[in-house]
Order: structure tokens, then sequence, then C-alpha cells
């Protein structure tokens, strides 16, 4: 591929490995890895110069300045250089291995059903008239899924993601646009521990307030005893959904259903609450029965809307990572 240099902008095609990928925590919303950073330019100034890459004075020459945005916390990072020739054209090679904590933004919308970006925002000092940051087509980025730590708790797809951005740095006296790119992989959650341990013992909670109708109606207190037992058992399961995930504005996936399913607690009390009101003892009998009839209706409903909901939205997600995955395999 024919390489453009001007001295108005310069090409940088960056490569990324995931070499190794470990704790993602969704409460903190950040991940640890360890990664491989290639960066490649075009260097005239080198061309007719046979010297080893060790010899070079590479401040003389210049630099691209690539620097990983999202660092957190870093505990190791290698930064060199080397020299590549390719039919007498000179390219530098800047690479860098960096092992760090990285801030992510986490979509939690479909949690525990999700599927999570992993990036590193790679960026530049110089300005977007001076550098453009462009994917490199002739080394393939990776990621390295034998390695991953958390293989029980999240599925890590084989594919990189690269998406183009623009920052500025609004504290500097000019404002200068930086291109950058954003590198990612993604995984997704295994949600069986959520599954079993959360949503189905939710289920089983509110299932039960059914069998608060077995009650004679004219006992409401033996009634409102139990499903307020019940509605504060799912208050303490909201409490332990809530020690999972970051506070934020929207509800999740786990959180509709658990407030779903309370809400129906709470209409079975209401329901307790008002039956004794009938006066007449065959109406308030006809209206009890047709209330638990009700009753076993809707929560059929709330039960089947909400498998559907998580299972066509989960789909449309896993598919479009799916396809990108395949697009990625069979270009590479």
């Amino acid at each position: 591929m024919e390489v453009t240099v001007s001295n108005s902008k310069r090409q940088v095609f960056i490569k990324v490995s995931f070499l190794k990928i470990g704790e993602i925590d969704t409460l903190k919303e950040n991940f640890t890895a360890d990664v491989y950073i290639q960066s490649r330019w075009r260097e005239p100034q080198l061309d007719k110069q046979a010297v080893n890459s060790t010899d070079i004075d590479w401040k003389s020459y210049w630099d691209a300045k690539i620097k990983v945005q999202n660092v957190l916390s870093e505990t190791r990072h290698d930064h060199w250089k080397v020299l590549q020739k390719e039919n007498g054209e000179a390219f530098v090679i800047d690479k860098q291995r960096i092992k760090a904590t990285f801030a992510e933004n986490l979509e939690l919308l479909l949690f525990p059903f999700d599927i999570q970006d992993l990036s590193v925002n790679v960026s530049t000092e110089h300005s977007e008239a001076d550098v453009e940051l462009l994917e490199e087509i002739k080394e393939i980025s990776s990621v390295h899924t034998e390695t991953f730590a958390k293989q029980q708790e999240w599925h890590l797809f084989e594919f990189v993601e690269f998406t183009p951005k623009i920052s500025t740095k609004e504290y500097a006296n000019t404002k200068y646009k930086h291109p950058g790119l954003i590198i990612s992989c993604n995984a997704r959650r295994r949600a069986g521990f959520f599954v079993w341990n959360v949503l189905l013992i939710m289920t089983l909670i509110s299932s039960l307030s059914i069998a608060t109708f077995s009650v004679d109606r004219n006992k409401p207190q033996n009634r409102l005893q139990l499903s307020f037992t019940l509605v504060l058992t799912g208050v303490a399961f909201k409490f332990v959904a809530n020690q999972t995930i970051p506070k934020i504005s929207y509800l999740t996936q786990l959180d509709r259903y658990i407030l779903g399913s309370m809400t129906f607690l709470y209409l079975v009390c209401i329901w307790h609450a008002i039956v004794v009101l009938i006066s007449d003892e065959d109406d308030g009998k006809s209206a009890d029965k047709w209330a638990f009839v009700t009753f076993i209706i809707l929560f059929s409903i709330f039960q089947i809307a909400f498998f559907i909901n998580v299972l066509i939205q989960g789909y449309r997600r896993w598919r479009h990572a799916k396809t990108i995955e395949e697009k990625y395999e069979v270009t590479f």
C-alpha cells in the first residue's frame, strides 16, 4: 500500500493487541489489561541511512506522540522504537506495552444480559491538521482469548474494532482538535449467576403471593402479613442487585424485573386490603375468585413479556457483535 507523506499531514497506522484481559469491574466501571500498541509512520529522512535502529537518536526525528487517554493507573509501561525498511522506504515502528487499569463507560441497560466494549482510547498530541490516525492493515490487531482471566463470568469475542474520534483539549490556550481512535474488543456477560440467584428466586417469591389467596378473605390481617413479608424480601433482593452495578440514572433489565415483581406484590397487598369492603358474602367470594384468576394471568403475562424482551434485545446486540466477528475472521 502506498503511504502518503507530506509536510502538512502524516498518516500513522495503529495496531493493538489485547495480550491479557483481567478483572472487569462493573461497579467501578473499569477493567485491567495487558495491551500492546504499535504505531507506524513514514520517515523519509531515514530512507538512505543504513543505520541500526539502536544507534538512532529518535529525538532528532518526528514523533507521533501517541498517548492512551483512558488509563487510570499502570503497573508497567515499556516504550521503544525500531526502524523498518520496505522497498527502500523507511518506517518508524513505535511500540508500547502497557499493563494498566482502564476506565470504561459501561452500557448497563441490558444488565445482566449485556455485551460490553472494552476500549483503549488512543490519541496524539498533534492537531488534526498534522496527523491522521488509521487502522493498521499490514498486521492484524487481535485479542488473546485464551489468556482471559474471567472466562466463567464473561465470553470474549475474537475481534478488535476501530472507531475514529476527535478530541479537544479545553484547558489549552488554543483549542486544537486532536485525532484519535477507540480500539475495543467485546465481552458478553454470562448471566447464569444472576438468573439462578436473583431472577429465579424473585420469580418464586412473587409467585408465592398467589398462595395468600388460600387464606380466608375475612382474615385480611393474615393475608397482609404474608404479603408484606414477601414485599420486604423483594426489597432485600433489590438492595443486593444495587450492590453489583454503579449508580446510574436508568433502569437495567434486572431492575425492571425486580420492580415489576414488587409492583405485582403491591397490587396483591392492595387487593387483600380492599376485598373486605365487599359486604355481601357471595359477591366477595366471586370477586376474590376472579381476582385470583386475574393475578395469575398478570403474573404469566409479565414473565412472558420480560422473557421475550430480553430475548429480542439480547439477540440484536449479540447478532451485531457476531456479525463483526465473522467479518473480522473473513477479512484477516
